[in-house]
């Protein structure tokens, strides 16, 4: 079993860099994905975001440990620790899933990134609740969040001045599309202009507005390699695969 993914991003005016972000990790029939949203007061938080994405993608790709909640929990605890002495004032909302050969998927999140399911005939599904001060005491639906103004207030996030224990959760992960989105998809596009981004169409409207990209998982048959799309400059998504060991390319010469 293999994925075929797709990034989208594009700038905002809010700030002079593009400060979302992604990883990926490809390891056989297993991915790590993780989609950042670098904050915009921090200076350096975009690459502050970019640099967990790297990190956690080196470590995921040179290692052979199944992946549990501890041990992603406690890989995103040594990443924060190697990087809070460079990055003081940093912080980034951080989405991360775990997909292998069965159908359940660990997600650990902290911030306003979020996941959901797609179909194009219909509104998107999110599977999470964002940290925000405006839904801290109780769920709000995520229409409802994208219009209050407590949502920009954090309660959770990968901030360096320490680290914050991730929400966490598991999915199923189907032939179902799932999306990673920062906020600037979920909360400043309606359905149809989402459906317009992930189609590539981008809006290029002029106001205001804040970094916005998605990422599209979808499981796929074939020849049992992952495929990543939407990667040229200045995309902002790092993609490393593991080194393939001599039974892994004897498998797939036998499936030619």
């Amino acid at each position: 079993m293999a994925f075929a993914i797709q990034w989208q991003s594009q700038q905002g005016t809010r700030t002079t860099d593009n400060r979302d972000c992604a990883g990926i990790g490809i390891r056989r029939a297993e991915i790590l994905a993780i989609v950042l949203d670098g904050s915009s007061s921090g200076q350096n938080s975009g690459a502050y975001a970019c640099e967990i994405a790297r990190r956690m993608v080196d470590w995921f790709v040179s290692t052979e440990q199944p992946m549990t909640v501890a041990v992603l929990t406690a890989q995103l605890r040594a990443t924060h620790a190697e990087l809070a002495k460079d990055f003081r004032r940093d912080s980034a909302s951080y989405l991360l899933i775990h997909i292998g050969d069965d159908q359940e998927a660990l997600v650990l999140h902290a911030g306003d990134c979020l996941i959901g399911r797609y179909a194009s005939a219909s509104a998107m599904s999110w599977l999470v609740q964002p940290h925000t001060l405006a839904n801290a005491a109780t769920p709000m639906t995520i229409g409802n969040l994208a219009n209050d103004v407590g949502r920009h207030r954090l309660t959770r996030s990968f901030r360096s001045r320490e680290f914050v224990e991730p929400a966490l959760c598991s999915i199923v992960a189907d032939n179902a599309t799932l999306l990673v989105a920062t906020d600037g998809f979920w909360a400043e596009l309606d359905a149809a202009q989402q459906r317009a981004f992930i189609q590539r169409r981008m809006a290029k409207d002029t106001g205001e507005r804040d970094d916005r990209s998605v990422l599209q998982i979808m499981r796929i048959e074939g020849d049992g390699l992952t495929k990543v799309s939407g990667t040229d400059a200045p995309r902002k998504i790092y993609i490393k695969r593991a080194p393939e060991k001599e039974w892994w390319n004897a498998a797939k010469a036998n499936r030619k």
